[in-house]
C-alpha cells in the first residue's frame, strides 16, 4: 500500500521520515513510492502516529499544569510568610480549590485521550480487516512499544501479505516498462501511435473497424499491419501477466530484495523472464533435489558449490542414510542450482543458436494405438490415418534452423499418431562448452579440494544430462511448434480470405447436387434469395441405377423453376455425375434451357447439415437434402454460407486439425469481419451467422 493511497490521509511527514529511517532495509522502494514490509500493518502506523501525537499533547498539558501548580505554590508560600494574620480555614479552602482545578484539567486530558482511542477503534472496525491483540509494533530488528493505557482499546491488524486488498494493488506488481513503449520498440512505431492502437484494441474495436474508421489514430495502418500489432500486443499482455505472477511468487517466498524485483520487472520477453526467475522458482515436491533438501543437505551443498567453507559430510550420516546417499543428495542439489543459474541459462541459449542442432524423425518401432477418448486426438482424422503418408519422415534429418513449418507439422502429427519417433540431436561440443563454463564459474573458485572437485564434476554431468539437455530439447520443440502454428494460422487466414471474397452469383436460381452412389444424388433448388423451392433424390449410379428416370426428374426440376445453373459437389461419385450431366447437355436434353454447371467444394457441408443451426433453419428437411442446399448457397453467396461452418472443417488450412480450436475461431472471426467490412451485406436477406460479424451490430 502506498503512503499516498486514499484511506491513509492521516499519515504525516514525520511518519514518512520515520519509515524511511527505521524501515529502510525492509521497505520496497520503487519509483519513489514506499510500500509496506510483509509483517507490518498500515493500521499499526496509523495507530502509532495517533498515539505519538496524543503523548506529545498529554506531555505538554502536564508540563503546563505542573508550571501552574509550582507558580501557585510559590505565590501561596510568599503570601503566607508576609501575612501574619493568615486565616487557616481560608487557606485550607484555597488549597482545596487549587487541587480541584488540577484534577479537572487532568480529567479533561483523560477524556480527550479516551475520545481519540474510541475514534481509532471505530476506524479500525470500519476497515473490516481481521485483527488480533498486540501492544507492540515490529520495526526492522527493534520494537516500538506503545503505552498500554493509550492502546488498550485497539487491536492492531495481523498483516497477511497478498491477502489484503491494499497489498494486491497492481502498482506493486506492474513491470517497469509500459505497454505502448514495448510495442513501439518491437514494431518500430512511434509511442503515440502504439498508445492509440492499444487504447482502440482495449475498447473492443475489431481490426477492420480500426483500419477503416480510425486511420488518423493509427497512422494509416492496413489490416495486415494491425493484425501483426494486435498479435504482438497479446504477447505483451501474456508477458505482463507472467511478470505479475512471478513477483507474487517472489514475495510469497520472501525474496523481496529490490535488486531481484527490479530484474524481474525489467524483463522484456518471456525467455528473459524465464531465465531471470529460474533461480527463485519453487522446486516441485518429490524431485531429487527436494528430497535431498529435506535431509538438511542444502547448506553443505551450497558451501561446496561456492567453496565458502569446510564441509564434513560424515556429520549428516545416519542409520537410514549412508555416505553414498549423502554424496548423491549433495550432487542433486548442486546439479539443480547449476541448472537454474541465470548466467548459465543465458549462455546455453546463446550457444544453441550457434551449434548445429538437428531435428530427426524415424519410423516408430512401438505399435501403439491412439486412444479415441484422448482430447489431443479427437479432432484428428484417425480413421483414415495411413502410415504411408509419413514415409518421407521415416528416416528424416534436418538442421533445426532450416526446418519448414509444414515439415514440423507433419512430424508432430506423425508422432501423435505413433507412426514416428522424434528426437532432437544435440552435438557433444555443446556439453564440452557447458562443462568449461561451469569449470570457470564454480570449480575454479577457491582452493583445490579433491572431494569437492569430484562431487562438482559429477554434479555438472548430472545437471546436463538430467536437466539442461531436456530443457534445450523442450525449448527447441516448443519454438518449432509455435512457428509452425503461426504459419498455419497465416495460411488458413489467407486461404479463407480468398474463398470468402469469391464473387457471388446473386439473383440466380441454382440447383445443388450432393452426389453419391448408394444414397443417390441429393438435389435441391433454391430461389434468388436462397429459399428452398424443391428437392428430390435420383439414382444415376450404382446397382439400382436408373439413368433414364434420373435424367427425367432432373430435367423436370430445372424446367419447372427455369434454373440453368447447377452446383455440383466434389465428393464421392462427383466425376460420374459430371459425365452424366455433360452427356445430357451435349444432347440438348434440357432445351430450351442453356444449362451450365460448377464444381463446388463439399468441405464442411456434411458437418453443417447435422449441426443444430441447420436443424433450426430447416426443421423439416433431411440432412442429405440440407447438404445439397448448402452447396447451392455456396455458389450463390459464399460469404453468407461459409461462415456457418466450423473453421477447421473448411479444408483450407495447413494441418488445421492440429491447431487449437479457439485460435482457429479467432482467425475466422478476424477474416470474416474484414471481408464483411470490405464487401458489405444485405441486411434484408443476411443470416444471423453473418450479421454477428458485422461491425457495430449487436
Amino acid at each position: 500500500m502506498s503512503l499516498e493511497e486514499p484511506g491513509f490521509n492521516s499519515t504525516t511527514i514525520q511518519v514518512r521520515n520515520f519509515i524511511r529511517e527505521q524501515f529502510d532495509e525492509r521497505i520496497i522502494s520503487l519509483n519513489g513510492s514506499i510500500y509496506w514490509p510483509p509483517d507490518v500493518s498500515p493500521l499499526d502506523f496509523y495507530l502509532w502516529d495517533h498515539t505519538k501525537n496524543e503523548e506529545r499533547k498529554a506531555s505538554s498539558t502536564e508540563t503546563l499544569l505542573l508550571r501552574k501548580r509550582k507558580a501557585t505554590t510559590k505565590a501561596s508560600t510568599s503570601k503566607e510568610e508576609s501575612d501574619a494574620d493568615y486565616d487557616a480555614p481560608a487557606n485550607k479552602k484555597k488549597k482545596t480549590t487549587s487541587k480541584k482545578k488540577s484534577e479537572v484539567q487532568m480529567e479533561i486530558s483523560t477524556k480527550k485521550k479516551k475520545a481519540v482511542n474510541k475514534k481509532i477503534k471505530s476506524e479500525a472496525l470500519n476497515s473490516k480487516v481481521k485483527t488480533e491483540p498486540s501492544t507492540s509494533l515490529a520495526v526492522g530488528k527493534e520494537n516500538v512499544y506503545i503505552k498500554d493505557e493509550l492502546y488498550a482499546d485497539v487491536k492492531p491488524v495481523k498483516f497477511e501479505y497478498l491477502k489484503t486488498k491494499s497489498e494486491t494493488d497492481d502498482r506493486i506488481l506492474e513491470p517497469f516498462w509500459r505497454d505502448h513503449d514495448l510495442l513501439a520498440e518491437q514494431k518500430s512505431l512511434s509511442p503515440n501511435i502504439a498508445k492509440n492502437v492499444i487504447k482502440l484494441l482495449e475498447e473492443g474495436n475489431t481490426v477492420p473497424f480500426i483500419a477503416r474508421y480510425r486511420r488518423d489514430a493509427t497512422g494509416n495502418m492496413g489490416p495486415e499491419m494491425l493484425q501483426e500489432v494486435k498479435s504482438i500486443f497479446e504477447e505483451i499482455c501474456v508477458l505482463k501477466q507472467k511478470i505479475k505472477t512471478s513477483v507474487k511468487g517472489l514475495i510469497k517466498q520472501e525474496y523481496c530484495h529490490d535488486q531481484v524485483l527490479r530484474a524481474v520487472k525489467s524483463c522484456r520477453s518471456l525467455d528473459e523472464l524465464e531465465i531471470t526467475y529460474a533461480p527463485y522458482k519453487q522446486d516441485r515436491k518429490g524431485t531429487l533435489a527436494e528430497r535431498a533438501k529435506e535431509l538438511g543437505l542444502e547448506e553443505p551443498a551450497l558451501k561446496l558449490l561456492q567453496n565458502t567453507g569446510v564441509v564434513n559430510l560424515q556429520r549428516y550420516v545416519t542409520k537410514d542414510h549412508d555416505i553414498k546417499e549423502i554424496e548423491s543428495g549433495i550432487v542433486h542439489i548442486i546439479a539443480y542450482n547449476i541448472a537454474v543459474d541465470s548466467e548459465m541459462l543465458t549462455y546455453i541459449r546463446e550457444l544453441r543458436y550457434k551449434e548445429r542442432i538437428v531435428l530427426e524423425s524415424k519410423k516408430s518401432k512401438t505399435k501403439q494405438t491412439v486412444r479415441s477418448t484422448d482430447k489431443n486426438f479427437q479432432k484428428l482424422p484417425i480413421k483414415n490415418a495411413d502410415e504411408s503418408k509419413f514415409e518421407t519422415y521415416f528416416d528424416f534429418q534436418i538442421p533445426v534452423r532450416y526446418a519448414k513449418p509444414y515439415q514440423v507439422l507433419a512430424i508432430n502429427r506423425g508422432e501423435k499418431l505413433k507412426f514416428l519417433a522424434v528426437k532432437i540431436a544435440i552435438p557433444e561440443s555443446l556439453f564440452i562448452k557447458f562443462q568449461q563454463f561451469c569449470y570457470r564459474k564454480w570449480i575454479k573458485q577457491g582452493p583445490y579440494n579433491e572431494l569437492r572437485n569430484n562431487l562438482l564434476n559429477e554434479a555438472i554431468k548430472d545437471s546436463y544430462n538430467r536437466l539442461v539437455k531436456p530443457l534445450i530439447t523442450r525449448e527447441i520443440r516448443t519454438e518449432l511448434k509455435n512457428k509452425a502454428d503461426k504459419a498455419s494460422y497465416d495460411v488458413f487466414s489467407e486461404n479463407l480470405k480468398h474463398l470468402l471474397k469469391e464473387p457471388p452469383l446473386k439473383g440466380q436460381v441454382i440447383l445443388g447436387i450432393d452426389p453419391g452412389f448408394v444414397g443417390g444424388c441429393k438435389m435441391a433448388v433454391i430461389s434468388q434469395t436462397g429459399l428452398v423451392l424443391n428437392y428430390n433424390v435420383i439414382y444415376p449410379h450404382g446397382k439400382f441405377s436408373d439413368q433414364e428416370t434420373a435424367g427425367k426428374v432432373l430435367r423436370d426440376m430445372l424446367l419447372e423453376h427455369s434454373c440453368s445453373l447447377i452446383a455440383l459437389g466434389n465428393g464421392k461419385a462427383s466425376r460420374e455425375t459430371e459425365e452424366f450431366i455433360c452427356d445430357m447437355i451435349r444432347h440438348k436434353y434440357f432445351y430450351p434451357l442453356d444449362v451450365k454447371y460448377v464444381i463446388v467444394s463439399e468441405d464442411g457441408a456434411s458437418v453443417y447439415s447435422c449441426s443444430p443451426e441447420a436443424k433450426k433453419e430447416f426443421p423439416n428437411l433431411d440432412t442429405n437434402i440440407i447438404s445439397a442446399v448448402s452447396l447451392a448457397r455456396r455458389l450463390q453467396d459464399p460469404l453468407s454460407e461459409l461462415v456457418k461452418i466450423e473453421p477447421h472443417h473448411l479444408g483450407i488450412g495447413m494441418y488445421q486439425h492440429d491447431l487449437k480450436k479457439k485460435s482457429i475461431e479467432e482467425a475466422l472471426k478476424e477474416v470474416v469481419s474484414e471481408c464483411v467490412s470490405f464487401i458489405g451485406v444485405d441486411l434484408n436477406t443476411a443470416s444471423h451467422s453473418l450479421l454477428r460479424y458485422l461491425l457495430s451490430y449487436s
